[in-house]
């Protein structure tokens, strides 16, 4: 399966399975090989949307699967704003653009009337 997040575009193995269990918890089980994903793309005009609601704390439940390569790092999932509600985005394998690259993570920044998306980057 193949799908956008934000600037990533996520492979996943149909064996990927999402499991919902009581309070709100999500458990990602991993697939035989690993999600990997190909290094965000900064865009060169961003829109930014304020969302009223308040962002669930990340899930503390994801599991990361084997690394495909040195080269990759573990982004953590998210939660993503869809126009009426926040969903669960979960975390993938994605190669690092230049050795020794650092991921800093995406975030949700308070402002006055909510919250705004912080993307992350890589430094």
């Amino acid at each position: 399966m193949r799908c956008k997040i934000g600037s990533l575009v996520v492979l996943a193995g149909a064996t990927t399975v999402l499991v919902a269990c009581g309070g709100g918890k999500v458990v990602v089980v991993p697939p035989s090989t690993p999600i990997v994903a190909t290094a965000p793309v900064n865009p060169t005009s961003a829109v930014v949307v304020t969302v009223p609601a308040t962002p669930p704390p990340p899930l503390t439940a994801e599991v990361a699967s084997d690394t495909p390569g040195s080269d990759y790092v573990w982004i953590k999932g998210y939660y993503n704003w869809d126009g009426s509600r926040y969903h669960w985005v979960p975390g993938s394998w994605v190669r690092m653009p230049n050795p020794g690259s650092t991921w800093v993570p995406g975030h949700w920044q308070p402002t006055s009337g909510g919250y705004t998306w912080v993307s992350g980057l890589w430094r």
